[in-house]
């Protein structure tokens, strides 16, 4: 991006403004931008909202944004809500609240703490998320984490290290300080169509298949069927209705 062929533009208040290029972006109470953005710096400090795409190197938002087409940037950092109608995608995502959107989320390390609704698919290389998750798509990443809260969904999981585990209440507790959680939000439980992986660590999950070359089951598992190829360890108490090992 030409920072020197751009200019800045602030609201504070409540206030609109259009669409454009831009180096520096700000908005300081209820901002509404009229049109696609494409920006160096976007930082948001209350409510925004932009009714096209917005693209920006560097995203910075407390409080909410909603984009009515498609969010891409570098880095983006985001303590509150952030709801997208199509695809979010961002070399660096670390999120602190909820994200909602209705197309895909892309990058190369994702890190989301709180709820998470993506309705197609995710893709990156370092995916960690502690929270409710519903991915309606396919969960796509070489390192997978997760710690559920309350009742999540993701249709398919597929990488290289998958460890799935349910949350402490410790950490239930940091996290109620800053969201409001429902009463069932530490009955943690995932629920996933297949799982498939080389390293596999599952503990509160229901699966249909799991497939992974060597795979640890610990408590509270519901699995049809674990096919492995070296390795499979249950240290927990699970139910398995069929193992099978391959070749």
């Amino acid at each position: 991006m030409n920072s020197t062929a751009r200019h800045d533009f602030k609201i504070i208040g409540e206030n609109s403004t259009g669409g454009g290029y831009f180096n520096n972006a700000r908005v300081i109470g209820n901002g509404i931008v009229k049109g696609d953005m494409d920006c160096v710096n976007f930082k948001s400090v209350g409510d925004s909202k932009v009714n096209g795409n917005l693209k920006a190197a560097n995203l910075r938002v407390v409080g909410s944004i909603s984009i009515t087409g498609t969010s891409k940037s570098d880095t983006a950092v985001i303590t509150g809500n952030l709801d997208a109608s199509g695809d979010v995608q961002s070399h660096k995502i670390v999120l602190r609240g909820g994200i909602t959107t209705g197309g895909n989320v892309k990058g190369d390390d994702v890190k989301l703490k709180g709820y998470v609704t993506i309705k197609k698919n995710c893709e990156t290389e370092i995916f960690r998320a502690d929270g409710q998750l519903t991915i309606e798509g396919l969960l796509n990443a070489d390192e997978v984490t997760i710690r559920t809260y309350g009742r999540s969904r993701v249709a398919e999981i597929g990488g290289n290290k998958i460890t799935i585990r349910k949350g402490s209440k410790s950490s239930v507790t940091q996290m109620v300080k800053f969201l409001f959680m429902p009463s069932n939000f530490d009955n943690g439980t995932l629920q996933a169509d297949s799982i498939e992986g080389d390293e596999i660590r599952l503990a509160g999950t229901k699966a249909k298949v799991v497939r992974g070359k060597n795979i640890i089951i610990n408590d509270g598992c519901e699995l049809d069927l674990v096919e492995y190829k070296e390795n499979l360890r249950i240290q927990g108490r699970s139910t398995i209705k069929e193992k099978r090992k391959i070749l």
